[in-house]
């Protein structure tokens, strides 16, 4: 019974020595920069060629426009004013529908594009290329349930790019 637990045991050490020299240093630093992947409200976090400041998050609200252009909420707008910069090398262009809000019991909450349209009037910023060193500034609307809230905020720089997250409550 003994030689059994013994040769478990120099298995499962075998096993961390193999998993630490092929992933290396990699493997911390992975787990580091995961950490590193969450801010708060105003700071600013890169995914990708863009990097993310979310500025304000106000939710309540029913209608979103102005008098002549407006939207109603099925629920209530929670609208996300943020500033995209492009860091990169070529020109990017910011996809609202990327970009997901999550609420306090994990629920995943998807953009209203429609009423980012109307929200953004003045702005169509991100509806068009942001060139490298540019920074565009509007918001992102979520029509959610009347008694939910948001969390958190999951920002992606592309489809493909792992996102960031940015606490909001």
């Amino acid at each position: 019974m003994l030689g059994i637990v013994a040769a478990l045991l120099s298995c499962c050490c075998v096993a961390a020595l193999v998993i630490a020299l092929a992933w290396g240093p990699d493997f911390y630093t992975g787990l580091r920069e995961r950490e590193r992947r969450i801010v708060g409200l105003n700071q600013p976090i890169r995914d990708g060629d863009l990097e993310f400041r979310v500025r304000q998050l106000r939710c309540g609200l029913t209608e979103v426009g102005d008098p002549l252009v407006s939207q109603f909420a099925l629920g209530q707008f929670c609208v996300v004013d943020l500033a995209v910069r492009n860091l990169g090398a070529q020109p990017v262009v910011f996809h609202d529908n990327l970009q997901i809000a999550y609420g306090p019991a994990g629920q995943r909450f998807g953009v209203d594009s429609t009423a980012g349209l109307v929200a953004n009037a003045e702005q169509h910023a991100f509806l068009s290329e942001i060139n490298p060193g540019n920074q565009v500034t509007g918001a992102i609307v979520y029509d959610i349930p009347p008694d939910s809230r948001i969390v958190r905020l999951r920002l992606h720089g592309s489809a493909t790019s792992p996102g960031v997250q940015v606490r909001t409550g």
